[in-house]
């Protein structure tokens, strides 16, 4: 059977043995088959299932991504020699000597499940997962902004307006040579959050994407004011 190596900066932390029939679950938590503690690794952030004789990676809607060979994937055929990067960490999967490898070439199904190109694709993941959360879930929660770099706290979007940008009265503060005082507002709306470019030179971006005026904000998007990096995603009204 094949074998998961996990490494940290070049060294070798544990060895698991991949069996048929087994899904083994990879994450933050300690219920995890295979636990990577890094702050920005999800808690369910990936899983290994088996078909037939192929092994196959699937991403758990991870707030950062799942990446093979530096290919962010939702879901991806393994191989001899693979790289999965998931935060900090990296698994090598192999089969042992003498083992017989699956067929290496690309079905259907990989080609429709492969990434093509990591920015433009991450946008893509941030869309189709966005689409999971229902009307009514939304109701139940309310927007949070988690930054993804930093030892930033989680801003609840509590308020009907949350202002970005570099004045220290900004609700987010954000550094930046061409970002403006008020870089950046989200509206809290009835059907709703909404992000509108303010003032300065440097715009925001979500998802990669330029915003010139005011675009709709959907679960794991990703936004992007002067150096910060942030996601928006819900969270119970309760927590």
């Amino acid at each position: 059977m094949p074998i998961l190596t996990l490494r940290f900066q070049n060294k070798t932390i544990q060895k698991y043995h991949l069996e048929k029939g087994k899904i083994p679950t990879i994450g933050r938590l300690d219920n995890n088959d295979i636990v990577i503690s890094d702050s920005i690794v999800s808690g369910q952030h990936a899983q290994i299932a088996s078909e037939g004789d192929s092994f196959f990676l699937t991403d758990r809607q991870s707030r950062n991504g799942t990446f093979v060979n530096k290919q962010l994937v939702i879901s991806r055929k393994l191989k001899h020699g693979d790289i999965i990067t998931i935060g900090k960490h990296t698994m090598l999967f192999t089969y042992q000597e003498g083992e017989i490898r699956p067929d290496d070439t690309e079905d259907e199904m990989t080609r429709r499940t492969m990434a093509v190109d990591t920015s433009q694709h991450r946008g893509k993941l941030a869309r189709s997962v966005s689409k999971i959360v229902s009307q009514a879930h939304a109701r139940e929660t309310i927007g949070v902004i988690t930054f993804l770099a930093g030892e930033k706290e989680v801003q609840r979007l509590s308020k009907p307006s949350t202002t970005i940008g570099k004045s220290p009265s900004s609700d987010i503060v954000v550094q930046g040579f061409w970002v403006g005082k008020t870089a950046a507002i989200i509206k809290k709306k009835p059907e709703g959050y909404f992000l509108s470019y303010v003032d300065g030179k440097s715009k925001p971006k979500v998802n990669y994407k330029t915003v010139r005026n005011e675009v709709g904000l959907n679960e794991f998007d990703v936004i992007e004011v002067g150096s910060a990096k942030m996601q928006f995603h819900f969270q119970s009204k309760k927590a």
